[in-house]
């Protein structure tokens, strides 16, 4: 529809404003950039304070560098909204908005500011009256005029596409271009009648009445500056909160989190309190809040398609600060906290995602079964520990006796599981303790090294024998439950040769005295046993033996407080096998064999490491005197710190369990407790991941829910299908609604059915696409969603083969990790989609996806579908699946 020429001559000054103000802000960011590179790093300062200039030089340069990077930004996006309003005082005036870093632009009526700003607010209101807070008070402001656009440059013309602007008396309207606008119309000199009326063509070409969607032109997370004003508040709330933000696809989640996270990193538009946490809780302070960040996807691939995003909001994300959680819980397991088996761990456990550990229904009640191996845990603990206490008040020693009835009277006050509080109490006898052990080990272990000597005078091939013996015994491996904890120090023992021998040597005869004095036998199967037996009669005497072994005995329950942190936390995984087996013994959460002692499946790894993480947690904001300079615990807990994050961010979050996000949510810092997630429970495509909102409280209590509702992504026809899918499963469909004013209506779903052969499917696919071309004038990015990793090699050649006359080119993604250029069909796994948007998406023999995934299929069907912004078609190989009979009315055949 044309405007009128009263509109068109009020938008043609504001598009010379824009136009211009894009230039001047260009040119003053070029400027600052050469003052800013000049002046940033130690040259700065006046004088320098030879004991803070490290830290202050360094934090001068990260602002500078942030500055001079903002400025850059500027000089190729000066801005990306405008804004005219009136403050309560009736006093008019026009905003411009920038991402990040503003510069002074001098003009007489024009602020501008950063949207991260208080005042950015204004960019995401809609025309009329709003309350807002800035600087502490509540000001009244009316919103006359907005304008939303996407500057681009040719040469040393500036221009934007697609701005939408709308005030009191217009719009909304999109204007292509705001200098085709400009053109159309006004003085023009030896004009002929023919150029005049193709001007003015041109220009009701370039103004269009509503909002208008750009086509998804490539694979990436769409920019979208300018958040709407509801995403907005979520994105403004204070560093310290903890959301959940929910949502249909398209209704922007993943841009405002990724907006939140932008504002929350700069400094500048933090409060004094947020500011003053930081300060104080985070390593490095204000200078290493910029990268204590970690955002969680559940794909590789969303992992990449978050990154650009990042990149676009001028926010750095390495690896290490954007991570799916099968990356982070190894890391974590194998590196951090020793549960798995590694060279710097004892421990003998594998990670396997085949290890048929689990009984069926464990995965749908994780919480519960977390809640019985933790309390399980805490209580064995503390009951050995307490049986530790009560040998050693019963020891003949009086000087043993009085620790151990100081220690027990301490346990019996904390209760029956383990209290921060009790902690801080058995550190304070941890040195004494630490004494009397070394003391009495130095004189038990003289007297084995005593005996290993009167074996080597003897006999100068013992030794190598011995290490030639103990080669042969490598592929056994002692049960971690059955070793006693007097060995816990004695970790990267030599595995080979001479030393090697020695060190075992010590040990076996440890177990054999320990074992003589317990009144019983060191297993005969194991390593330790099989060299017990080898040993024969070069071990200690009869009476020697008895007299180590009480005393190691002793040792062993003194060595318990010693460092009874590090006991606590570091011994769950040991704790964790005994609970397996126990549990598996009652048939309740495993299965009873199908699997190796060592083998753990990943959602038992998570398990124990929320213990771990919580328990080290609990004991750092709960028992500040165990962190002291001198204080044993100090390195256990210094670990959890080490890994803390001031802010936390997950995206698709309902793909996770319940367990992982409790994982997550602990990484968050004391002080701040910053976690922000995101994701609609329709949407979940894993068995193990988070079906509700009780489920997201019992792993974040203090969570907070907010809801996104109106959905950018589709068009009409294809929100109405995607509700209509969530429906079939009996689940409510998301509270979504459509832009007003959308330009979006779309065109129905196809469908084919009998397509089981590869070429007739590939044949099929083709002329679609080509429907789809001619339609846009230009290829859009298509996806093509196959059942499995065989099949995305298979379709996408045949593809391939089909649009070669059209030079449309076909990549297969295998495992979701290829991405390829822009301008080709890609083909998936439908397992890799989640969190992408293209404008076109294909399934291949849904009938098929329905018989694999039977408990997934709704799942994958509404995620694959709503990744589809206008065209989606489906191929069956046989008929529509039984649950899908009732849609079929709502397709068409084809899109000519």
């Amino acid at each position: 529809m044309a405007i009128s020429k009263e509109t068109e001559s009020h938008l043609r000054p504001i598009a010379d404003e824009i136009l211009s103000t894009f230039s001047q802000v260009a040119e003053a960011a070029k400027a600052q950039l050469a003052g800013v590179s000049s002046a940033s790093g130690a040259g700065a300062f006046a004088t320098i304070n030879t004991f803070t200039s490290t830290e202050a030089v360094r934090n001068r340069e990260q602002i500078s560098e942030a500055n001079i990077e903002g400025y850059r930004i500027l000089t190729r996006e000066p801005a990306i909204a405008r804004v005219v309003v009136t403050d309560e005082d009736g006093r008019k005036a026009t905003y411009y908005f920038c991402r990040a870093v503003p510069v002074l632009l001098g003009r007489e009526g024009i602020k501008f500011a950063s949207y991260r700003s208080p005042r950015g607010r204004l960019a995401a209101l809609p025309i009329g009256e709003h309350t807002l807070r800035w600087d502490g008070h509540a000001v009244s402001v009316e919103v006359l005029e907005y304008a939303r656009f996407q500057p681009t440059q040719t040469g040393q013309e500036w221009d934007a596409r697609n701005s939408v602007l709308e005030g009191e008396t217009y719009g909304p309207l999109t204007i292509a271009s705001l200098r085709d606008l400009l053109g159309s119309r006004g003085e023009v000199v030896d004009v002929t009648a023919l150029e005049s009326l193709l001007a003015e063509e041109s220009a009701a070409a370039s103004v269009r009445e509503g909002v208008r969607r750009d086509v998804i032109r490539k694979m990436d997370l769409r920019d979208q500056p300018i958040l709407d004003q509801y995403q907005d508040n979520i994105f403004r709330l204070p560093l310290n909160s903890r959301l959940l933000v929910l949502g249909a696809p398209g209704t922007g989640k993943t841009t405002t989190l990724i907006r939140r996270l932008g504002q929350k990193l700069d400094m500048t538009f933090l409060d004094e309190d947020e500011r003053q946490a930081i300060q104080t809780g985070a390593f490095g302070g204000e200078g290493g809040h910029a990268w204590s960040w970690i955002m969680f996807t559940p794909t590789e691939l969303l992992k990449l398609y978050v990154k650009e995003a990042f990149n676009m909001e001028d926010i750095p994300a390495p690896d290490d600060r954007i991570s799916t959680w099968a990356d982070c819980r190894e890391d974590l397991a194998r590196n951090e906290f020793g549960i798995l088996r590694s060279a710097a761990s004892s421990s003998s456990l594998v990670m396997k995602g085949s290890a048929a550990a689990l009984a069926p229904g464990t995965e749908a009640d994780q919480t519960a079964w977390f809640a019985d191996f933790d309390q399980w845990q805490k209580a064995f603990f503390w009951e050995a520990m307490r049986a530790s206490a009560r040998s050693l008040s019963e020891n003949p020693s009086k000087d043993v006796a009085k620790l151990g009835s100081r220690i027990l009277a301490v346990l019996d006050a904390a209760g029956t599981t383990p209290q921060a509080s009790a902690f801080v109490s058995l550190m304070a006898v941890a040195s004494e303790i630490r004494n009397l052990v070394e003391t009495m080990k130095e004189a038990t272990d003289g007297k084995i090294r005593g005996a290993l000597s009167l074996q080597v005078n003897r006999d100068k091939q013992f030794l190598d024998n011995m290490a030639a013996f103990i080669e042969e015994l490598a592929e056994l491996a002692d049960d971690p439950d059955d070793q006693d904890a007097d060995d816990e120090e004695e970790t990267n023992q030599p595995r080979v040769g001479r030393a090697a021998a020695v060190a075992r040597y010590m040990r076996a005869v440890r177990a054999q005295a320990r074992a003589r004095a317990r009144k019983r036998s060191v297993p005969k199967s194991s390593p330790t046993g099989r060299l017990v037996e080898w040993l024969s009669a070069r071990s200690l005497a009869e009476q020697d033996l008895q007299d180590v072994g009480e005393s190691l005995v002793v040792q062993s329950a003194l060595r318990a407080f010693v460092n009874p942190v590090r006991r606590y936390i570091d011994g769950m995984p040991v704790r964790y096998r005994r609970f397996r087996r126990v549990r598996q013994s009652e048939n309740r959460w495993y299965r009873t064999d199908g699997f190796s002692p060592t083998d753990i499946h990943p959602l038992e790894v998570d398990i124990v490491l929320l213990a771990m993480m919580r328990g080290s947690d609990d004991l750092v904001t709960g028992a500040r005197g165990l962190r002291d300079t001198d204080s044993p615990a100090r390195s256990t807990l210094e670990r959890m710190e080490r890994l803390y994050r001031t802010q936390v961010l997950v995206d698709e979050a309902t793909d996770f369990s319940p367990i992982q996000l409790a994982c997550m949510a602990v990484l968050a810092r004391p002080g701040t407790r910053s976690f922000f997630a995101c994701g609609d429970f329709n949407q979940r495509v894993t068995s193990w991941g988070t079906r509700s909102v009780e489920e997201m409280k019992w792993a974040v209590p203090d969570i907070e829910t907010k809801a996104v509702s109106v959905a950018y992504r589709q068009s009409r026809h294809l929100h109405d299908f995607a509700r209509r899918i969530v429906g079939l499963a009996g689940a409510d469909a998301a509270d979504a609604v459509l832009p007003d004013y959308a330009e979006n209506d779309g065109v129905p779903p196809v469908l084919a059915k009998g397509m089981a052969d590869v070429l007739t499917i590939a044949s099929w696919l083709a002329g679609r696409i080509g429907e789809i071309e001619q339609s846009l004038q230009e290829l859009p990015s298509i996806a093509v969603l196959v059942n499995d990793e065989d099949a995305v090699g298979t379709i996408a050649a045949a593809l391939g083969n089909a649009l070669t006359d059209q030079n449309i080119r076909v990549i297969p993604c295998h495992n979701g990790q290829v991405r390829g250029r822009d301008g080709a069909v890609r083909v998936f796994n439908v397992q890799h989609i989640k969190g992408l948007e293209f404008e076109a998406v294909f399934f291949v023999g849904i009938d098929r996806l329905a018989e694999i995934y039977p408990d997934l299929f709704d799942k994958y069907l509404y995620v694959g579908a709503t990744r589809a912004a206008t065209y989606l078609g489906l191929t069956c190989e046989r008929e529509l699946p039984v649950s899908m009979a009732g849609l079929e009315e709502a397709f068409d055949q084809r899109w000519e």
